[in-house]
């Protein structure tokens, strides 16, 4: 019997036909939550690049590589997606409320955001987030 893979996304999808997926074709991603999904995805199996070349180009996110192995090595261990709507008539910006759960030193921490998305070129990219 094969043991299921569940995406770490909260889908109850298997990996393979979820996060995976948005992983290897980032435009994939047709909504801000599937970003921000696939975005939680990548910090639990560790893709650094994925998470970089997601951030919109105006980030310079490749300056902050470092940071972004440091919040990848945590124990994230839930993502609770709360909200997510689309802010303009045009459909290019997007926020997404949620709460991640991850344990660093033996604790349990919890990351609440709101993140705001923008699409460009047919692709979601995240911009920014306020911590709530």
């Amino acid at each position: 019997m094969s043991k299921i893979n569940h995406c770490p996304c909260g889908s109850k999808k298997n990996y393979s036909v979820c996060c995976e997926l948005i992983h290897n074709k980032h435009s994939l991603a047709v909504t801000p939550e599937l970003l921000m999904r696939s975005r939680y995805s990548a910090h639990v199996k560790g893709l650094t690049q994925y998470i970089i070349d997601t951030y919109h180009p105006s980030c310079n996110a490749e300056e902050f590589k470092e940071g972004i192995e440091d919040s990848i090595e945590l124990d994230w261990r839930k993502l609770k997606v709360v909200s997510s709507h689309l802010s303009d008539k045009s459909g290019n910006e997007g926020f997404v409320s949620f709460k991640a759960t991850y344990s660093e030193d033996g604790q349990l921490h919890q990351l609440k955001e709101l993140s705001r998305f923008l699409k460009e070129n047919g692709k979601w990219y995240y911009i920014d987030g306020e911590i709530e």
